[in-house]
């Protein structure tokens, strides 16, 4: 979950100016506020992150980019959830059953096994966010901002040449043949499709997102050769056998405003919050003496001690 802009820099700065005679406590890496900040500390973050297995060798063979993306890591989490803990913010077990539900969810969207956390890793994850929005609320972005972003970076909004696709998906082999057998005789695809298929978009039809070359798996790039109203053979994938109709093929273009407005506005509320953390962090890092021990200030800071 790194996040910060900005955050490298201040605290290179803050890192090369630690004392030499900081405590030399067991397992540390550095103090803060007279604090250890100890190897157990990183892996901790290390495994918060999803990064476990990469920082389970002794902390001196990790990389070194990786150890400063670690280390910033957890002072900024230190620093979090200290601050929830004086601002009284709580997780209640109704919030937390909720966001292990969206976590298996988002983690297991095709029916297999989801990811299991520990409450205590969930409620980790809340408070952080519940924290993060109070010393840095997104900000109300002015239209005339919005729209100014948009007039610069408008070739990053172009959208190239789109397929807009149905798609079958069952099991077997012989379901498929049997299916495109009654697509010969004139049976409707998206009823098939709602019948049959085991796709998320069933009930749509089959109906896809659209998409570009190269964008989807590689079976789905048939759909670029295809003529509008045609429907391909029987297509093998790791999730069963496909079959494609091509619905149309869109032409490239550029939405207009009002059709990214709401992206461009979460994009530029994200930049000022992260901008407004970077701040936070680097007063509180000050004001709480940071000091890392002199053996880990090359590779803490990128430069040596």
């Amino acid at each position: 979950m790194t996040r910060r802009t900005g955050l490298a820099f201040f605290l290179l700065i803050l890192v090369a100016s630690c004392h030499p005679k900081s405590p030399a406590t067991e397992g540390a890496v550095a103090t803060l506020a007279g604090k250890p900040v100890t190897v157990s500390d990183l892996r901790d973050t290390a495994r918060f992150m999803g990064t476990g297995k990469a920082t389970e060798r002794p902390f001196e063979t990790w990389p070194p980019a990786l150890a400063k993306t670690v280390f910033e890591e957890t002072l900024f989490d230190r620093l979090l959830l200290e601050s929830a803990e004086k601002r009284g913010v709580t997780i209640s077990p109704e919030e937390l059953q909720e966001e292990k539900k969206k976590i298996a969810a988002l983690s297991a969207p095709e029916g297999g096994s989801p990811a299991t956390l520990s409450d205590d890793l969930v409620r980790k994850k809340l408070l952080l966010q519940k924290v993060t929005a109070l010393i840095a609320p997104l900000p109300e972005i002015p239209r005339k901002a919005a729209l100014a972003d948009y007039n610069r970076h408008k070739d990053h909004f172009s959208l190239p040449e789109r397929a807009l696709v149905r798609d079958i998906v069952v099991r077997s082999e012989n379901e498929g043949k049997a299916i495109l057998s009654a697509l010969a005789t004139g049976n409707s695809f998206s009823a098939l499709a709602k019948a049959k298929s085991l796709s998320p978009e069933s009930a749509e039809g089959g109906l896809l997102p659209p998409y570009s070359l190269g964008e989807m798996p590689a079976l789905f790039s048939v759909a670029f050769s295809m003529k509008p109203g045609e429907i391909s053979q029987l297509l093998s994938s790791p999730y069963g056998y496909h079959i494609l109709k091509l619905v149309k093929i869109l032409p490239p273009r550029t939405p207009p405003f009002r059709e990214v407005r709401e992206r461009i506005e979460r994009h530029l509320q994200e930049q000022s919050q992260k901008l407004a953390l970077a701040q936070w962090f680097a007063e509180k890092v000050r004001a709480d003496n940071l000091s890392v021990l002199p053996k880990f200030a090359a590779t803490l800071s990128g430069s040596p001690h």
